[in-house]
């Protein structure tokens, strides 16, 4: 321990930013598979797609408003109360029952998630100097976060297979947030804040509609944040009441799942700055993906290996579109552009708003296994839309 603690130190202030990405990385992945069937718990399948739906429109208007407090009260302080309220809620999530206050915590929970992820973009924003380096650095964060996106899932899993219960995963939840809040006080609280430019919601969009590659890049995401939405919230429902897993192989599932992340997106950052654009390793990404989710309408196995295959590679692709749209986008701009910055982070919640509100629908009229089985040939065809975009880009090399 004592080791790795030098060597963070000798890495500067990345190197605390990577441990506090790490812990709040196992918090989000720990209840991130859960929160619908936690839900569906109270709720029916398309009533659980709405509440996501209606969770995450709140949380557009208020990353809307999170460079007005950046411009109040600096990026340290944001951080530290939207961490804070998260804690509460997620702590509020596992002890309380009541039917309301679950409600309550939950939108908490999924509003302050994406501002804590703006909030850690302008500290990586802030310290990265050269941009030739951005993919490397956003890559080696992305496989961070993503180590604790194999470890998580599988430790989650555990807990409800041995309890039976989700609240002692999001007791988990909330203690992992507490380095994160550890480490904001010791190490960010003298960060130094850049200009920031507030601009209306009309002012953003003109923005954004203003510089072609930006425009493209922001709609690839959006279709891969889409394409997230309805495999988050759908497919764990999907694997443990369709096809009949329990949540210990439910959870040994994600783990493999999760894996080409952490061996793609770090290397296809430096590939994409020093031998190849983004823009190739994009298409590749969406076509891989789409096939591959088309391929799972028509998968019938019980088998654990053949899913978690499967699933392993629709997120083959999803690592190369993940990783080139982040590092495509964060070349265009800098620390100062938090407007754009503000749209590319809405991008989640907008995409956790129509998506799963588009599946509720979906499901309200088609309802049972064979409604929850046509989204995933509905998924695969969307995907393809993110090709015209990623095509539709200026290559960077």
């Amino acid at each position: 321990m004592e080791y790795i603690l030098r060597r963070v130190h000798r890495a500067g202030i990345f190197g605390w930013l990577y441990v506090m990405t790490l812990f709040h990385a196992f918090h989000f992945y720990a209840v991130h598979f859960i929160n619908s069937s936690f839900l569906e718990t109270y709720l029916s399948q398309d009533q659980v797609g709405f509440m996501v739906a209606v969770s995450n429109a709140l949380t557009l208007i208020v990353l809307l408003t999170t460079v007005l407090f950046l411009k109040q009260i600096g990026n340290y302080y944001t951080a530290l109360i939207v961490t804070g309220i998260n804690f509460i809620a997620t702590l509020g999530l596992a002890l309380i029952t009541d039917i309301g206050w679950v409600f309550i915590f939950y939108v908490l929970h999924t509003i302050m998630l994406p501002v804590t992820l703006f909030c850690f973009d302008v500290f990586i924003e802030s310290f990265t100097k050269d941009e030739s380096t951005t993919g490397s650095i956003r890559g080696f964060f992305l496989t961070i976060s993503l180590f604790a996106a194999l470890i998580a899932p599988i430790v989650s899993g555990q807990i409800v297979g041995a309890s039976n219960s989700y609240r002692y995963v999001y007791l988990a939840g909330a203690l992992y947030l507490i380095p994160v809040l550890t480490l904001l006080v010791i190490r960010f609280r003298t960060f130094t804040d850049p200009q920031y430019n507030v601009l209306s919601l009309s002012e953003m969009v003109r923005s954004l509609r203003s510089n072609r590659d930006i425009f493209h890049v922001t709609m690839a995401h959006f279709f891969l944040r889409f394409y997230f939405s309805w495999m988050v919230v759908y497919m764990p429902i999907y694997l443990h009441q369709v096809i009949g897993f329990s949540w210990v192989d439910i959870g040994y599932i994600l783990f493999f799942m999760v894996i080409p992340y952490v061996l793609i997106e770090y290397p296809a950052g430096i590939i994409a700055d020093r031998y190849l654009g983004e823009k190739e390793l994009m298409v590749t990404g969406f076509l891989i993906t789409g096939v591959t989710t088309l391929g799972i309408f028509f998968l019938t196995s019980t088998n654990i290996l053949v899913w978690s295959l499967a699933l392993f590679m629709t997120r083959v692709g999803c690592a190369f579109v993940e990783s080139m749209t982040e590092t495509y986008f964060f070349k265009q701009i800098d620390g100062d552009d938090t407007s754009i910055l503000s749209i590319f982070r809405m991008l989640r919640p907008l995409a956790y708003t129509v998506g799963p509100f588009s599946a509720g629908v979906l499901l309200y009229f088609v309802s049972g296994n064979m409604g929850l089985q046509y989204l995933w040939l509905i998924l695969g065809i969307f995907t393809f839309f993110g090709i015209i975009n990623a095509v539709s880009l200026k290559d960077s090399r």
